[in-house]
């Protein structure tokens, strides 16, 4: 009876060994790979994301004096972001869902601000002035999505970790900056 008694301890205790490995293995085998996935998307994002961070500088947080756009420069600015979307790299398809709805409401608000909705090119659009509230909400729209690529991509934080930060620079003399 003792030999059976332990027997069946060594048998229970492999099975439960064997189960106790395969749900560990298994489930840090499933966090690799997402891991694999998170970064391999978020390398092709932040591609994608710094052309159209580039696209967008053509709607500045501020216009200069005497360089307001005319209606004309944001059908051009309204193809340039279309463009950027459904290119041969497919940028829109790894916006977030955050960043697709700030990207849509800039398209929206660069197509009120072209006039009727009727100016489907330059040249119907003409260089008549865009309004002042037409030009603040494209600007809003842009500077919203900016804002939002830069929170998806995650550049605007400082490093995790505390070895990794950069120390003050010092100032000629000795000061610290």
């Amino acid at each position: 009876m003792t030999v059976v008694i332990g027997l069946l301890g060594v048998v229970l205790g492999g099975l439960l060994g064997a189960v106790g490995s395969y749900v560990t293995t298994r489930s840090g085998l499933l966090m690799q790979l997402e891991h694999a996935y998170d970064v391999t998307l978020r390398d092709r994002r932040l591609d994608r994301y710094e052309r159209l961070f580039h696209v967008s500088r053509c709607v500045p947080r501020y216009w200069p004096e005497g360089e307001e756009p005319s209606r004309a420069d944001l059908v051009r600015f309204r193809k340039e972001f279309h463009d950027w979307y459904f290119g041969e790299e497919a940028g829109g398809m790894y916006l977030t869902p955050a960043a697709k709805e700030l990207y849509l409401a800039l398209q929206n608000a660069l197509f009120d601000g072209i006039g009727t909705g009727t100016a489907a090119d330059t040249e119907e659009a003409g260089d008549s002035p865009v309004s002042a509230a037409d030009s603040e909400a494209v600007r809003r729209c842009a500077s919203e999505l900016r804002h939002q690529l830069v929170e998806d991509v995650g550049v605007a934080q400082p490093p995790r970790m505390r070895w990794a930060r950069v120390g003050r620079t010092e100032a000629p003399g000795g000061r610290a900056s």
